[in-house]
């Protein structure tokens, strides 16, 4: 179960560590209803993630349900996710001046939207991206296999679940709590922080990806070694 938790919490902060879900629940947060909004967002994405995790851990629970070797089912997935990071990292550090300034179009563009949201469009954006893109996604279904694959006891399940989930929404959540707080005393720091983090992005991005590409490639060798 140690294990488990711990890779939970490694899988769980490299989806939380995620630029744009933070960003996008900053702009959610400065709309014309901050608390509404923030709140119908932060709920869709929480069940978002919720869903994904809870699918993958089915599937990896019914794959090994007749078969040994579960560590090394984990391992190689932890691996294939290693890599996977890994592989993904280069690009964004390569990336052209051209195509960085595009990219800060699109998210200016993004933001402007998520501005103009309403609750119900709020929980659906919310829900959306907690289901995430390629990367969002990926680490959720290996997470929740991951413990699929472990042979853990229900609560055993459920407490890995419980970690992966809120240590992966952290930036969504803690921020919308803390805008549920203390309201308008807050919003020069939302707007600081999400000044920083837009002109931060890219690199943030990178550097956070190899790091944990790293982490997880070792971890998943030892384990197979």
């Amino acid at each position: 179960m140690l294990d488990t938790s711990w890779r939970m919490l490694l899988f769980g902060l490299v989806a939380g560590l995620s630029p744009i879900a933070v960003v996008s629940t900053l702009a959610v947060l400065t709309s014309a209803r901050g608390r509404a909004n923030g709140l119908a967002f932060a709920t869709g994405f929480m069940l978002g993630q919720s869903a994904a995790f809870a699918a993958a851990y089915f599937i990896g629970a019914a794959a090994t349900m007749n078969t040994d070797g579960n560590e090394q089912v984990a391992a190689g997935l932890e691996l294939a996710f290693g890599i996977f990071l890994l592989a993904i990292a280069w690009p964004q550090r390569r990336r052209p001046e051209e195509a960085v300034v595009v990219g800060h179009s699109r998210t200016k563009a993004l933001l402007d939207r998520l501005r103009g949201l309403r609750p119900g469009t709020a929980f659906t954006a919310g829900t959306l991206l907690g289901i995430g893109g390629v990367k969002r996604l990926t680490i959720t279904l290996v997470a929740g296999a991951t413990v699929g694959v472990a042979g853990l006891g229900p609560a055993e399940d459920f407490a890995a679940a419980i970690i992966y989930i809120s240590v992966g929404g952290l930036l969504v959540w803690l921020p919308v709590s803390i805008y549920v707080v203390a309201g308008a005393r807050a919003e020069d720091w939302i707007a600081a922080a999400e000044t920083w983090l837009t002109g931060n992005q890219r690199q943030l991005m990178f550097f956070s990806t190899v790091v944990f590409g790293l982490l997880l490639t070792s971890d998943a060798v030892v384990r197979l070694l």
